[in-house]
Formats: C-alpha cells, structure tokens, sequence
C-alpha cells in the first residue's frame, strides 16, 4: 500500500451539512479502544506499508484526540510507514492552541485548517460547529510558531446568502494568511443531514456556483496558487501530494471506521459504526468489472488538471486507455478533454462539467 489514512471519528459537535461519519462529544474510553484498535492495526499492517509515502490522518476532527494519544499514534505510525515523507492532518481551528499546535508539528509537515468561511453569518447558515473559539488567525499563528511551512486552508463556497463579493472577501482573508494551498468546495446538500432538510425544495443556484469557482480560479491563480485539481488550489510544489496519488489510482490503506482501501483491484470500506468497528465488524467490498474500474480510474485523474500520461495510466492500472478510445474521442470533441497519443488531460471546460466526464468514462458501454 503506498499510502495511508487513519480516520478519527471524533468531533466536539457534528456540522448541519456534513455526511461524513463521525462521533460527537468522545468521551475519554472510546478514544483510548479506538486508539488501542489502530495501534494494532498499524502494526498488523506494517509490511504493507514500510513504501508508503504519505499518511492522511482525516475525520472527524483529528486535531480534537489529546496529546497523549496524539503522541502514541504518531510513534505507531512513524514506525509501520517509515518511508512517509508526506504526513498531512485535518485540524479545526478553535483546536489548535500553542500547546496542541507543537505537537501536531512534531510529526506531521502539513495541515489542514478547517476555516470554510471567515463569515460567522455564513457559518451559522450552515451550522457549522466549533468557531467560537481561537479564530483562524490565531491557529495559523500558533502553527506558523511551531514551525509549519506547508499550511492548507479549507473553505466552502455557495453558502446560504453568500454572494461573489462575500466569497470574494473570504478568499482574499485567506490570501492574507499566507498559505501554501487552498481547498475550496461548494457546499452541497447531503441525503439526511439537517442542512439538506433546511433547503428542501428551494433551487439550486448553478450559475451562481459556477461563477464563485471561477473566481475562485482567477483570484487564487493570480495570488500565486493555480488550481491543480477541480476544487484545489497550491503555490507549485505543495499540492497534495496524498490526494493527488489517490486522484491517480494509487493502492492506500484506511485504517479507522467507515476508512476505504483500494488495493489496485478492489475498494472496500470499514463499517461507519464505532461500536461495530471495535468488535471486528467486516468491511463492504467494492468488486466491479475491470473494465468499469479502469473507467473509474481514468475518470478519477482527470480531476486533476494536468490529467494522465499514458505511462502513469498504464503503471497504475497495469493497462492501456485504448479501450476507452471513442469515450475520449468524444470528450475531445465537445472540447471536455485534450488528448494526444501519449496524454490526456481535461480543459477548463472539463474541468467545470466533470460529471459529463466521468459519465462518459464509468457508464460507457
């Protein structure tokens, strides 16, 4: 496997539009048996992971677990995935104290700050939890004094009453950070969260959506940070690199509950259930078709801007795209994709109506 995510479920109070699973409020007993369960896993699992080359560590809210537990899963972690070079963790502003900041530096070189929106109105609209506390500010400057130099910030966009001009201002607040990369994602209503009930029946503004993506590119672009994926944005040489290995059909190991693994075949996912988890509950597998795989797989790197070479395609699928020689032809055509013998990679307009892509790719016949 050459890479890894580890999922803490934990959150001091779920968001109105997250779907994610995740557990509000942990109680100090269930971290300690989720902890003692990764540990053994990581162990378990060390001779799959001794060529890993990044470690994810997702949620939920992992910058919320303790210090010590942070300290012990670190050490874990350090030892099964030796070779891991990029070591990227989620964290919440209102978490990030100096304390809790020189300990998440102590190991992992990148974060991830869960801002969405400098906006406390905007916030509030979507019930996003956790930003009465330290802002955004204050964590970056905590961060920035433990010695981080690869900072991501996440933001959310078409938010309820959020206009181009208050998206505009979100985005140059973030500028004025100064971090390495951007994530950026329309807020979308999830099937049974209580931000999805809130909005039933009222339209969906996709022009209104589509010209916030646009300036999120033209903003961020000029300020030194290109997108390099639909909804990411880096000053070159801090992409993702984990995400982007993910993008491109590389083999990864979720450890963690409702945590997926793809082993270059099948993907599978742990139960969503905490309680479950801990008593050995089996995962769901995901067994397709080849060929529906390689659509998927195909479709999956041209979310990323600079698409696939044939001869990454063919190391990380053990095939050629040959098979998808009219589906390509196609996009091409309706000017989704550029394509050339030994390249294929999505246009700006590609990049925009990716759904078309993907359509054309996993359900072709």
């Amino acid at each position: 496997m050459r890479n890894l995510y580890i999922h803490a479920p934990f959150c001091a109070g779920k968001c109105d539009y997250c779907a994610f699973y995740s557990e509000p409020a942990p109680d100090p007993a269930s971290v300690r048996l989720w902890l003692d369960r990764i540990l053994f896993q990581l162990e378990e699992n060390a001779p799959r992971l001794e060529n890993a080359g990044t470690v994810y560590f997702g949620g939920g809210t992992p910058s919320l677990l303790p210090e010590d537990v942070l300290r012990r899963l670190f050490a874990a972690v350090r030892e099964a995935a030796p070779a891991a070079s990029e070591i990227s963790i989620e964290a919440n502003p209102f978490t990030v104290t100096p304390e809790k900041a020189a300990v998440l530096t102590s190991f992992a070189n990148r974060v991830s700050l869960g801002v969405q929106s400098f906006d406390p109105a905007l916030l509030n609209a979507v019930g996003r939890r956790g930003h009465a506390g330290p802002g955004p500010e204050e964590a970056v400057r905590n961060l920035r004094n433990a010695g981080l130099r690869n900072l991501g910030l996440d933001l959310m966009y078409a938010l309820p009453g959020e206009t181009p001009e208050l998206w505009r201002r979100d985005l140059e607040r973030a500028l004025e950070l100064e971090p390495e990369h951007i994530s950026a994602y329309s807020v979308t209503p999830e099937p049974g969260t209580p931000f999805t009930r809130r909005v039933a029946g009222q339209p969906e503004d996709d022009a209104l959506s589509e010209a916030m993506w646009e300036l999120a590119g033209e903003i961020l672009g000029a300020a030194g940070l290109p997108r390099y994926e639909i909804s990411n944005y880096a000053r070159p040489g801090f992409e993702s690199r984990h995400n982007s290995n993910v993008w491109h059909g590389q083999t990864y190991l979720g450890l963690g509950p409702a945590a997926c693994s793809f082993d270059g075949t099948d993907r599978w996912t742990q139960v969503s259930d905490l309680r479950a988890w801990l008593d050995g509950a089996p995962p769901e597998f995901d067994r397709i078709p080849r060929r529906a795989r390689l659509g998927e797989v195909l479709m999956m790197g041209l979310r990323t801007v600079r698409g696939w070479t044939r001869e990454e395609f063919e190391d990380a699928t053990g095939d050629a795209w040959d098979g998808f020689a009219e589906q390509l032809n196609g996009l091409s055509e309706r000017g989704l994709v550029t394509l050339a013998a030994d390249a294929v990679a999505p246009t700006e307009r590609g990049l925009a109506f990716w759904n078309d892509v993907a359509e054309s790719l996993v359900f072709s016949p």
